[in-house]
């Protein structure tokens, strides 16, 4: 990756002399206190990106990282950027003949399922071929299929106002994967020979953008989909919404998660919707540019604690209308600056960053009910997004970002008891450092440490160690210092009845006891 510039350091003073050396920030577990049970399945999703096609130089490591998560209920995403790889009917059907191929989505479709083995997953389809809308002319599509068409979604009204062709679309394409093939439009069968099982199917991604579909169409359409797929998979669920991070409307929430507003029959299994840290600021002309990277850790967190807080709102809205429906923050990730630029320059601190304030994410999440967090995206490269990569595009090795994810699924799981956990002194939580105790299943107990600064921060951590359960354990930490990498640092030693250790810059640490 390229990675050229240096973030500011923030540990020293405005003359340059070192800051002076803070006091050890202190946390309180107390392990007989549970506040919560884990429901909160962690997990990534992967796109059609054209680095994981076969014959790409990073196609095995790639897929052979995914496999290594052992993470359920990854999400699968044939994204419009690149419609010959996710679109697989591409003109409208003739009197003649039909444009069906999946020639190059199957493969990707079926590398990502071996990846996935015998560990439940989602799919989502999500691209409506743009033919089915109304636009002033067809959109010309790119013969190189690896080439980014930012302009395929076009058209904000449907062709069919009944919305049957879509579902029909949707019908077919689930069919092709769970039921062998599919009967077209002029009545042919094709043989697809797949049988695949997906736990949840979500019905389009980020329909607020692209053809910016209202609540009420939006809605329509999820029930219209729904209908057609419901009898291929008596056991497969359906999520809904997906909204982007972007979306700014409540009343998607309101119509959505309303049974009233749905048909008889139709199921409100799970929503979903996204967010998406990101330096870009407006000055006070009202023009909109990138904060300095000095800042980002500042804004990034600053608006990680905007959206927990717009979470709590739209939980009591679910609370309200559908309370059995599950809550899916299904992609949560950072933007460098210049996010689309074809030749990035992001400091090398940025993945340690991206990686803590996910983390963070997580964490709070988890305390507050969410069902599932998916940290995005799996692959992305320059020109589509790389910041939210969680592997390098040139050599296809794990990033701090995956390692980060990575520690929290080896470490944590539902079904963990979340314990009282504090930092500082009573009332004013120590804002560099978040903390969180748990005790698994099986009794072992664990506290998740995160360094929210760009300097190193001494904790000591106050625990029952005279029994044997708390003796102390060792730390597993992502950090700036161990760049792309986990490192494992312990035996730990206890003094003055605390555990002691030092969190690295932007450090994400699992202390297990």
């Amino acid at each position: 990756m390229t990675q050229q510039t240096t973030m500011s350091e923030q540990g020293t003073t405005d003359q340059g002399a070192a800051a002076p050396e803070l006091p050890a920030t202190r946390v309180q577990v107390d392990w007989e206190t549970i506040t919560g049970i884990s429901q909160t399945t962690l997990t990534t999703h992967l796109w059609t990106a054209p680095p994981l096609r076969r014959g790409s130089p990073i196609h095995d490591k790639a897929f052979g990282a995914l496999r290594e998560l052992n993470a359920d209920l990854v999400r699968f995403l044939p994204w419009f950027s690149h419609p010959r790889l996710g679109v697989p009917a591409l003109t409208p059907p003739t009197d003649t003949e039909t444009s069906w191929n999946f020639e190059l989505l199957d493969p990707i479709v079926e590398d990502f399922m071996n990846a996935t083995a015998g560990r439940p997953v989602v799919a989502n389809f999500a691209t409506i071929p743009t033919w089915m809308f109304d636009t002033p002319q067809a959109v010309e599509i790119p013969a190189d299929p690896d080439e980014i068409q930012w302009d395929y979604e076009q058209g904000t009204e449907f062709r069919d106002p009944t919305l049957a062709e879509v579902a029909d679309y949707f019908y077919r394409v689930a069919s092709w994967y769970i039921a062998g093939g599919f009967t077209d439009e002029l009545g042919r069968w094709h043989e697809s020979g797949h049988h695949y099982r997906f736990a949840y199917w979500e019905v389009l991604c980020e329909p607020d953008l692209g053809h910016r579909l209202s609540p009420e169409v939006y809605t329509r359409l999820y029930d219209a989909v729904v209908e057609r797929l419901q009898p291929l998979d008596p056991d497969m669920k359906f999520i809904g919404l997906s909204l982007s991070h972007m979306h700014h409307q409540p009343e998607y929430f309101w119509q959505f998660l309303d049974p009233a507003k749905h048909r008889d029959g139709i199921p409100l299994d799970a929503f979903s919707y996204h967010f998406y840290a990101s330096p870009e600021i407006v000055n006070p002309f009202g023009e909109v540019g990138n904060a300095p990277s000095a800042h980002w850790r500042n804004i990034f967190y600053a608006q990680a604690d905007a959206f927990l807080d717009q979470v709590r709102l739209i939980e009591s809205i679910r609370r309200r209308l559908a309370p059995n429906t599950k809550t899916f923050i299904n992609e949560l990730g950072t933007y460098p600056a210049d996010v689309m630029n074809p030749a990035p320059d992001i400091p090398d601190e940025y993945w340690a960053l991206s990686a803590s304030l996910q983390s963070y994410l997580w964490a709070n999440l988890v305390s507050l009910g969410i069902d599932l967090v998916g940290i995005a995206e799996f692959m992305d490269y320059p020109g589509m997004i790389p910041g939210t990569s969680l592997l390098d595009w040139e050599s296809g090795a794990p990033n701090a970002r995956y390692h980060a994810l990575a520690l929290l699924l080896r470490s944590f799981a539902p079904g963990d008891s979340l314990v009282a956990t504090s930092t500082g002194v009573p009332g004013f939580p120590n804002p560099r450092i978040h903390a969180q105790g748990f005790v698994s299943v099986d009794g072992s107990r664990s506290i998740l440490l995160i360094n929210k600064t760009t300097n190193p921060v001494s904790v000591a951590i106050d625990s029952d160690i005279s029994t044997e359960q708390s003796k102390p354990g060792r730390v597993r930490q992502v950090s700036t210092a161990t760049g792309d990498a986990e490192v494992t640092t312990g035996p730990l030693n206890a003094e003055n009845g605390s555990v002691v250790l030092t969190l690295d810059a932007y450090g994400t640490a699992v202390l297990t006891l």
